[in-house]
């Protein structure tokens, strides 16, 4: 399902909560572990409210804050795989849409994808104004709504957190497969050998087996993401720390081959 700025029926008005309400509802909205796999359902449960969405996806529920991360990611994007303002991006899990939302004035088209049509729904309302921006929602894990060699940069930021790992690999090779020949992959998560990793790791574990929510982070190695990419078929494939405490796994897809708008 595509969302057109003008859709604004399928938008809830933001309706702001204090902090602590938020974190309330937002713990009162994920589920157990055993529904981790349902993700369009988990998703859009915590999609109810903007505040408790931006919480969930973001971390944070205010604009400046969410527009300083999204400026970072954009630089990293910048300093691991490129940026051209001719490229045609999609975004594999956007969520409320916090890096489209500049990542739209510098590049030709960006696409935004995301299981949860709730998610969508916040993002299209903060997106009014771009014109060059999308929004297509996903109907399982996977990119079938989009053709192949359609994209010049497939990028997935904060996200593989909260996917088992199965379907992990899945994004990348649907991500290999949209990608024009030439074209950039780049998949973030917490790596298990650094501290924080390992702490995120240790407070998963502390939970009751019964009662460990659906949204909680697993971490990666950097060998698992270098094997997901070398795998679908990527070439060039390097796994970089990043400053913010996660690494990147980053790849091109083999060849060279014109644009194709999706």
């Amino acid at each position: 399902m595509a969302f057109d700025h003008e859709d604004l029926d399928l938008v809830r008005a933001p309706r702001r909560m204090s902090a602590d309400d938020a974190h309330e509802r937002w713990r009162n909205s994920t589920g157990t572990l055993g529904d981790r796999s349902a993700y369009k359902r988990l998703w859009d449960r915590q999609a109810r409210d903007f505040d408790v969405a931006s919480l969930a996806v973001a971390g944070h529920t205010d604009e400046p804050t969410m527009d300083l991360t999204a400026r970072g990611f954009i630089d990293t994007l910048r300093a691991t795989v490129g940026l051209d303002r001719n490229d045609v991006v999609l975004e594999i899990g956007c969520g409320i849409g916090r890096v489209g939302k500049l990542l739209g004035g510098e590049c030709l088209q960006w696409f935004g994808a995301d299981i949860s049509g709730g998610m969508l729904g916040h993002a299209a309302a903060r997106l009014q104004g771009l014109p060059n921006t999308r929004l297509v929602e996903l109907s399982t894990v996977g990119l079938q709504e989009f053709p192949e060699d359609a994209f010049d940069l497939v990028y997935c930021t904060i996200v593989f957190m909260h996917l088992y790992e199965w379907d992990r690999y899945r994004y990348v090779e649907e991500a290999f497969r949209v990608l024009r020949p030439g074209g950039r992959g780049y998949f973030d998560n917490y790596p298990l050998d650094s501290e924080h990793g390992w702490n995120v790791f240790t407070e998963g574990a502390r939970y009751p087996i019964d009662r460990r929510p659906a949204h909680i982070s697993m971490a990666s190695t950097r060998e698992e993401l270098g094997i997901y990419l070398s795998k679908a078929g990527f070439e060039a494939v390097r796994v970089v720390d990043l400053p913010n405490q996660l690494i990147a796994a980053t790849g091109r897809k083999p060849g060279q081959g014109a644009r194709r708008r999706p």
